[in-house]
């Protein structure tokens, strides 16, 4: 067991904006359990950034199952402990106007976005209390837009936003921070499938968060708690700091 070293879990890890987080930690000095649905493309991920040096241990399977959450935590456990905990995966859930949604695939939608980090979150705080450590839930605009066709999607991250701010608020005590990043819009496959027409090509690839990431790792996770950031946001309180 490593008790010396951070450790870190992030969900949606196998591809895109995931993907990039995991590289930014194990370059950071981070071990890492990292966690998707597909156990192919997970365990290439997790073998490639083993190169660096970091210790990965892939859980694969869907985050909506209480034994895979439960294996998270075990692997964070085993690994001496956890610092820092990242709700990256997601479900669109498709798009297109309210009046024609299947309102049953809100049982997809809301379950992955809202209730499977607040989940995970539950069986890892004792392990995030023993080290201070901080939440990062992953947001969107559509939380707040109102765009047309982004309904479920965007309720769904709404209900994630205002159940964070309340963790916040009510793990204060107990040494654990929380915040919300939205990343910005990126050539990642989830916006390829909201927008299957469009010319993506134009939109920058993950990457470009990784000056925010590195600046939000480099502070005391108390300093940020409740707070939202906008990874590409221009004048970001973040940018000013870097």
């Amino acid at each position: 067991m490593n008790v010396s070293k951070r450790v870190a879990i992030v969900t949606g890890a196998s591809r895109g904006l995931g993907e990039v987080l995991a590289r930014v930690l194990a370059e950071r000095g981070y071990d890492l359990v990292i966690g998707a649905r597909n156990p192919g493309p997970l365990h290439d991920v997790a073998e490639s950034i083993r190169q660096t040096g970091a210790n990965v241990v892939p859980v694969a399977g869907d985050v909506t199952d209480a034994s895979v959450r439960a294996r998270l935590v075990g692997a964070a456990r085993e690994l001496g402990g956890l610092d820092l905990l990242v709700n990256n995966a997601s479900e669109l859930g498709g798009i297109g106007p309210l009046m024609a949604f299947d309102v049953q695939r809100f049982g997809r939608v809301f379950p992955v976005n809202a209730g499977a980090p607040i989940a995970l979150i539950q069986g890892a705080v004792p392990l995030l209390a023993e080290r201070r450590g901080l939440i990062v839930n992953i947001t969107s605009d559509a939380a707040h837009g109102a765009y047309p066709g982004w309904g479920p999607y965007g309720a769904s991250k709404a209900a994630l936003e205002l159940l964070t701010l309340t963790l916040a608020n009510e793990l204060r005590e107990r040494g654990v921070s929380a915040v919300l990043v939205d990343p910005g819009d990126m050539r990642t496959r989830m916006y390829q499938d909201a927008f299957p027409l469009e010319d993506i090509s134009g939109r920058p690839l993950p990457a470009v968060t990784v000056p925010f990431w590195n600046w939000l790792f480099d502070q005391a996770p108390s300093d940020l708690s409740g707070e939202r950031f906008e990874a590409q946001r221009q004048d970001a309180r973040w940018l000013q700091q870097v």
